[in-house]
């Protein structure tokens, strides 16, 4: 719909300019066709020249800015040299069962360089989740130490024993784009992301002497980090990307847990 109105107003804009300088003859360019109407009849001639700014001059200055939209990957605790083994229960992952879900909401971009380069900020929210390989565990702590304890009272074990970690996100990107046509645009961005932790919480489902899938929620901060700073790199042609994201903080307060380091990539769609 976007579109269609800005070829309608630069059809306009062409009509009312050449309309007054030559009177029988009326002219525009839409991309790289020029459309000559000379008394009734219509003549479409390629200028083999794309005016790239055609849909843009009346566009949305953030059209090519990509930011805002949906993104899911895969969510991965590492250490410090990017291994991905833990002595501690509650580091041990099943990744088949921990996903990150980010919803970014506003964006903005500062142009440096036309439409070229530019700084991005934005406002977004993440939902990270880790799914605990031992499925007996639960996750624990007290003002000292993080730690998972096993249940005892399960009668087959979690089906589902995942923390889910919600924050609040503000990113400062570098991004470069190859064109000002957004439809033909490619994206490369890289910078920081900082976040807040707004809620933390695990969620348990489970089968009681079989009696039947009991679902429960337990919220708490096992002390977890307040703060992440991610460092980002994220590519893509017009609205769809990759993204990779590594968390230079800890998930857990240091000193009281084995430090883990979130890495996590996936997939875009910008809107």
């Amino acid at each position: 719909m976007k579109r269609l109105l800005l070829i309608a107003l630069t059809i306009f804009a062409g009509t009312a300019v050449t309309a007054q300088e030559e009177p029988d003859t009326t002219r525009f360019r839409i991309g790289n066709q020029e459309i000559i109407i000379t008394r009734g009849d219509t003549t479409i001639v390629n200028t083999g020249e794309e005016d790239e700014d055609d849909f843009r001059k009346y566009g949305d200055d953030d059209d090519l800015t990509y930011w805002s939209g949906f993104e899911v990957g895969i969510n991965l605790p590492v250490t410090g040299d990017f291994g991905t083994s833990f002595d501690s229960k509650h580091l041990q992952i099943d990744p088949s069962q921990s996903f990150v879900y980010n919803i970014n909401l506003l964006e903005k971009r500062i142009k440096i360089i036309n439409d070229y380069f530019g700084i991005v900020t934005g406002i977004g929210f993440t939902n990270s989740r880790y799914g605990f390989k031992d499925n007996s565990m639960r996750l624990a702590s007290n003002a000292d130490s993080t730690f998972g304890v096993v249940d005892t009272n399960l009668f087959n074990g979690f089906s589902k024993n995942q923390l889910r970690v919600n924050t609040f996100n503000v990113p400062l990107l570098f991004q470069i784009n190859t064109s000002k046509n957004e439809d033909k645009n490619f994206h490369l961005a890289f910078g920081a992301i900082g976040g807040v932790r707004i809620g933390s919480n695990v969620k348990y489902k489970y089968d009681l002497a079989g009696g039947g899938d009991t679902k429960n929620k337990e919220k708490g901060r096992y002390n977890l980090n307040a703060f992440q700073v991610l460092g980002t790199v994220r590519m893509g042609y017009n609205d769809f990307g990759l993204f990779a994201n590594y968390n230079i903080l800890s998930l857990y307060e240091k000193d009281k847990s084995e430090l883990a380091y979130p890495l996590t990539f996936g997939l875009s769609l910008h809107f």
